[in-house]
């Protein structure tokens, strides 16, 4: 496994022409964003061989954290700097809680999933680590430490969705639709948009602020990465999220 990355903001300006800081971000979250956006769990959806009860596991977890995503969403409207990028996020907001809700109980009633089991579903450690990050962050942070933790989330599955994309489409709707969710270019142009955000905010922050956004980063990356590894194998690591 190669070194972590270690360079600062400043060093890798220095060094690469046209330098983002979101490609900074994700250089520093290594090896954990390449295993997150590379999973075999992600490949499994891809080509249609995903285990009927390791995706039952995925989509419980994935479902006790959706009210925590849309709580997320919820502070960085309240927190961000102008009307446009509230529209953003509010926007997003209301496809998660509508089409994205929608997919879930379709996808439980076709793997015969009954609602009293995911309705009352208590989350699993690295779900509930992930998602105390991320309210964290948004909550009691600032805007640039929610917008960090959220574009983990969502470039993630914007990464694998569209890595899967390319695939024939797998025979089961609910692993099809799953991958279109995550690969249409109105997801794809929401994720730019929070790296834009990011590469327009983090340059001009103080070195240990970058410094702070970037462990932030790296830590959802390796739970994303814990995320998959659980719903694949369904065991949990024992300290989830421990880089």
């Amino acid at each position: 496994m190669p070194a972590p990355f270690t360079r600062s903001f400043d060093d890798y300006r220095a060094s690469v022409s046209g330098a983002r800081f979101t490609n900074w971000l994700a250089l520093r979250a290594e090896p954990f964003w390449s295993e997150a956006t590379d999973h075999v769990f992600t490949h499994a959806i891809g080509d249609g061989s995903m285990p009927d009860e390791a995706y039952v596991r995925y989509l419980i977890e994935d479902y006790t954290f959706i009210t925590d995503l849309a709580s997320t969403l919820g502070y960085l409207v309240a927190k961000a700097p102008d009307m446009q990028a509230k529209s953003r996020l509010s926007a997003f907001l209301a496809l998660l809680t509508s089409e994205e809700n929608d997919y879930f109980l379709r996808s439980f009633e076709a793997l015969g999933v009954p609602r009293e089991t995911y309705a009352g579903a208590a989350q699993g450690p690295v779900t509930r680590s992930f998602a105390d990050l991320l309210l964290t962050a948004s909550g009691d942070g600032t805007y640039p430490e929610g917008l960090t933790c959220l574009l983990c989330a969502e470039w993630c599955y914007l990464t694998w969705g569209r890595l899967e994309a390319q695939k024939p489409r797998p025979a089961q709707f609910y692993l099809a639709e799953w991958i279109d969710l995550h690969a249409v270019t109105g997801f794809e142009d929401f994720v730019n948009w929070i790296r834009q955000e990011l590469d327009r905010i983090g340059p001009s922050l103080s070195a240990e602020l970058q410094e702070r956004l970037a462990d932030l980063f790296r830590q959802m990356s390796e739970l994303e990465r814990d995320f998959f590894e659980t719903a694949w194998t369904g065991q949990s690591p024992e300290h989830p999220g421990a880089g």
